[in-house]
């Protein structure tokens, strides 16, 4: 799935958590997350969670019954941000945040229900529940756009409601956009049209008005051929939308993909060493999916750690394979690594019934000898807005770092 609207931020935190304050002597550091919701959505499973919403409920956790998050050097503050600057993060409320180092893990939204408008739990279960009323109630669904989400929100409907008439339109000869084998796509087609029994009308291109919603009760689909699909419910599963304009640093490192950054993860400018920018929010020539983004977090969560522990030069990021694990259902998986796809049995190994989001809950609050950098730490696909800061104070000789993240 996709890594829009992602949390690499969390798996930021996660990290200078464990090199920074797990160590038996913790660095005077302070990391605040900020986000405009009470927990991250784990949006990896959120086809699912609209077909089935009691296991839709779990997606949201909620921060404050993550156990890590009570360390008193750790702040979660919930916020919506209205601009990032070189030195503070401005918040909605006309209140800002200074830090010592940032990462901006914002990645890109989407409309709800694919996307979540809401901000805490509550709104987020009426949120599903309301979908699923609507995939519920209608006999026939059809899911425009051919990428990842588009792809599992057709399996997932058609799984769950075999009954129903479910198709999926896209505007290209093959679904999946991206540096993907033919032969992946082409076995992707079979599984959604033979094994699951997913329509995909050969006539794909549709046409999509401006909008506030990604889902419409009651609208026939246009094709470009002039065909109409009836449609109980339709629900737009195409592109995202850029966060860039929150961000007000020098013109020279933003682009129209994003903020330049360098392979160290730092944005790229010499008066900008002390920000970095992670996940879909970079202009990095890489396929924007989860996986890249929490590995960038890393990357950046382990260069500020060298630079507060004084550790010398920064670590690059390493170019990753492409890769793509599509989950259709519950039963059926497609995943290309690189040039390589991999077969069923081969793929199964990282085909979790829950997708995932239980880890959260499990990490375990590891103790690392001070200047020891940990192994790579990652919660796998958890998404939402998120931005980090890291603070100094001085509670002893060496000044307190604060980190915004």
């Amino acid at each position: 799935m996709s890594d829009s609207e992602t949390t690499p931020g969390l798996n930021a935190l996660h990290n200078l958590y464990a090199i920074l304050l797990a160590a038996p002597s913790p660095a005077n550091v302070h990391i605040t997350l900020v986000d405009r919701r009470d927990g991250f959505v784990h949006f990896i499973g959120i086809t699912r969670g609209l077909t089935e919403p009691d296991f839709g409920k779990k997606l949201w956790v909620p921060y404050s019954q993550v156990p890590w998050f009570s360390h008193p050097q750790i702040t979660v503050k919930q916020a919506a941000v209205s601009q990032i600057t070189a030195k503070a993060v401005h918040l909605a409320d006309g209140s800002e945040l200074s830090f010592d180092y940032l990462i901006i893990a914002l990645g890109q939204s989407r409309f709800a229900p694919i996307g979540v408008a809401s901000t805490t739990h509550r709104e987020f279960v009426a949120e599903i529940a309301e979908a699923h009323e609507n995939i519920k109630k209608a006999d026939s669904v059809v899911v425009v756009g051919g990428g990842a989400v588009g792809i599992e929100m057709a399996a997932d409907v058609k799984a769950d409601f075999p009954d129903k008439h479910v198709s999926l339109v896209h505007s290209r000869v093959l679904p999946i956009p991206g540096p993907f084998k033919d032969e992946f796509r082409k076995e992707v087609v079979r599984i959604l049209e033979e094994d699951i029994g997913v329509n995909l009308p050969q006539s794909r291109e549709v046409g999509t008005a401006e909008t506030t919603s990604s889902a419409f009760a009651n609208t026939p689909v246009t094709l470009t051929s002039g065909k109409v699909l009836p449609a109980d419910w339709a629900i737009f599963c195409l592109g995202t939308q850029s966060k860039l304009p929150l961000i007000s640093l020098d013109a020279s490192v933003l682009t129209p993909n994003g903020i330049a950054v360098k392979p160290t993860l730092q944005v790229d400018h010499s008066d900008l060493g002390h920000i970095f920018a992670v996940g879909d929010i970079c202009a990095r020539d890489e396929v924007k999916l989860a996986g890249v983004a929490m590995y960038g977090a890393y990357i950046a969560a382990r260069n500020i750690a060298r630079s507060v522990l004084g550790m010398g030069a920064y670590e690059e990021s390493e170019e990753n394979p492409s890769k793509l694990l599509l989950l259709m259902g519950k039963d059926h998986w497609a995943f290309q690594m690189g040039d390589e796809i991999w077969d069923r049995e081969r793929t199964q190994q990282y085909v979790y019934q829950d997708m995932g989001p239980g880890g959260v809950h499990r990490r375990p609050l590891a103790s690392h000898h001070a200047g020891v950098l940990p192994a790579r730490s990652t919660f796998g696909h958890l998404r939402g807005q998120a931005i980090a800061r890291i603070c100094h104070s001085g509670k002893s000789e060496t000044p307190l770092r604060n980190c915004l993240i």
